[in-house]
């Protein structure tokens, strides 16, 4: 998957997931959604069938980081599950 950054501000963030459904858009959306330092978030697309996910962030603080604090989070919850399916 690429990202396409669209707005980079130190209190906002717009990325677009290229080769991305708008699934891990709206994990991303979700995990964001606990932190009481995030203004507003959404998950946007132009089209439901053509367009490419974007994630849409407005924040107090540093809207990137709280992203890449999402991200670290998310992939820390599917290593859990990982570990907790059997083994063949």
């Amino acid at each position: 998957m690429k990202l396409n950054i669209i707005e980079d501000e130190p209190k906002s963030l717009v990325v677009e997931l290229i080769d991305a459904d708008r699934g891990i858009a709206e994990m991303i959306k979700d995990r964001l959604l606990d932190s009481k330092d995030v203004d507003f978030v959404t998950v946007m697309k132009d089209h439901p069938e053509v367009g490419k996910p974007r994630l849409v962030v407005k924040s107090s603080k540093n809207a990137k980081g709280l992203v890449i604090k999402a991200l670290d989070a998310l992939d820390e919850e599917i290593k859990e599950m990982t570990s907790q399916l059997p083994k063949k």
